[in-house]
């Protein structure tokens, strides 16, 4: 797989601008699967399964991989041509009076990234020590959902510090790879997977009347509480 590929054309645009060609894009940069497979995983008719699968494969988004025959039947397994997809920036009028494809974009990388935590063993994931309840410091982890009350200007600010923040550890991957190719035993066979997704809106969902833990309750960090002792 390339690790771009770049929308220069309206019609692939197009194809793109559909949420449920945009999901199974999505599962296709995971994993190669049949038009059945999609089909299943979905709960879509497999007519309607391999009809966005022809529309992807007509603006090369998708190829077969491999075929197997199974049953007296070719099944034909298809896999995303590549990781990312950019849009040239000519598109950007396009873009701009189809805000929601944007959302497509934003929900199709959630599919993903609740694929990769499905698929990933549980040795990736810490767990509370009980002694000291805490979480196991050598599996390296962040995760959370949000929100703060703020204002457009103080998160511009906060996202160009993020952004650097994002930079840094671009140029840490980039050093590892470079001492990997230079002696492969280096590789640990592992990659820190990072999703995120931020956006100002109006309707707020964490409300409540009593923002207090419990008398009988302390923090004991970031998701975790600890009983207070007597």
């Amino acid at each position: 797989m390339k690790r771009y590929f770049i929308v220069k054309d309206h019609d692939t645009l197009r194809v793109l601008s559909d949420p449920t060609r945009m999901q199974i894009l999505g599962m296709l940069i995971s994993h190669e699967k049949t038009g059945k497979q999609i089909a299943e995983h979905m709960k879509i008719s497999a007519s309607r399964a391999h009809y966005h699968l022809k529309e992807l494969e007509r603006k090369n988004l998708v190829k077969v991989v491999r075929t197997d025959e199974k049953n007296g039947i070719l099944q034909k397994f298809y896999r995303a041509v590549a990781f990312d997809y950019v849009i040239d920036e000519e598109l950007l009028p396009v873009i701009y009076a189809k805000p929601l494809l944007f959302q497509d974009v934003l929900v199709t990388q959630l599919h993903m990234a609740i694929g990769r935590v499905r698929e990933s063993p549980p040795s990736s994931f810490p767990f509370i020590v009980e002694e000291s309840c805490s979480l196991q410091p050598d599996a390296p982890f962040i995760s959370g959902a949000y929100e703060f009350k703020v204002s457009r200007e103080a998160v511009q600010t906060w996202i160009e510090k993020y952004r650097e923040l994002l930079a840094e550890l671009e140029e840490i991957d980039r050093k590892c790879r470079q001492q990997i190719k230079e002696d492969p035993s280096q590789d640990a066979q592992e990659v820190f997977f990072l999703q995120n997704v931020g956006f100002m809106t109006p309707r707020e969902y964490f409300v409540s009347t009593d923002e207090a833990l419990p008398p009988d309750y302390q923090w004991a960090g970031r998701g975790l509480v600890r009983r207070r002792r007597s």
